[in-house]
């Protein structure tokens, strides 16, 4: 995912997609979206359409997800539950996913909590990994802000995989916060840095008190 940049003169210059897209910014294109959720651009326009149930994402080279903010308190809701699927697996080219070039992913979530200041922003992506197996993780190349962390490696194509992460557990893991409350949640399916056409579906993100057990 492509990002642009915004700059202090006391701090290095950070993406916009951290500090200002998903919770800042106006709404910057139109789309099929859920009731509570809207489209943020990064790189052209990625398609999403309700099918069957669930969400379906086709990004061709391009980077656009849905975002819904909301307050989040954590210490009631501490649980996020999702679900993503893909029936295949895109040809991916030989790309590290850790680098710029490669920084796309069939599917991911990713919660942000807003600082009082835009480069005080931090977020945790969790993501479909084509390079990397489960617990895998690393700052986002464009924004250590950011954390990438694998929920899914490679394959996996065809059938539902369901997931349930300790949120609150996890800022404190990743970026040695503790914190009480989120601010926005999203969802992307992206393929603008290295060109790739990539369809994957969701059934979103809820907040829960407790873990959601796979056969449920």
């Amino acid at each position: 995912m492509k990002t642009r940049f915004v700059c202090d003169r006391q701090v290095q210059c950070i993406p916009r997609w951290v500090a200002l897209s998903l919770v800042l910014m106006p709404v910057l294109a139109v789309s099929g979206a859920p009731q509570g959720w809207r489209e943020v651009e990064f790189a052209g326009h990625t398609e999403y359409r309700q099918v069957n149930g669930c969400w379906q994402a086709l990004a061709k080279g391009t980077a656009s997800g849905l975002v819904r903010e909301q307050e989040v308190d954590l210490n009631q809701t501490p649980w996020l539950t999702w679900q993503w699927q893909g029936d295949v697996i895109p040809p991916w080219p030989d790309t590290l996913e850790k680098t710029k070039a490669g920084d796309d992913f069939q599917a991911r979530v990713y919660v942000v909590k807003k600082g009082w200041l835009p480069w005080q922003t931090r977020a945790i992506n969790y993501v479909w990994s084509r390079d990397a197996e489960p617990g895998a993780h690393w700052p986002n190349p464009f924004a250590s802000q950011a954390e990438m962390v694998v929920v899914q490696g490679p394959g996996g194509a065809g059938p539902w995989h369901r997931f349930s992460r300790n949120v609150q557990a996890d800022f404190k893991r990743f970026h040695g916060m503790e914190v009480d409350v989120v601010d926005a949640v999203a969802i992307m399916t992206d393929g603008d840095n290295t060109g790739t056409r990539v369809m994957s579906c969701y059934r979103l993100p809820v907040f829960r008190a407790a873990a959601q057990d796979e056969r449920e």
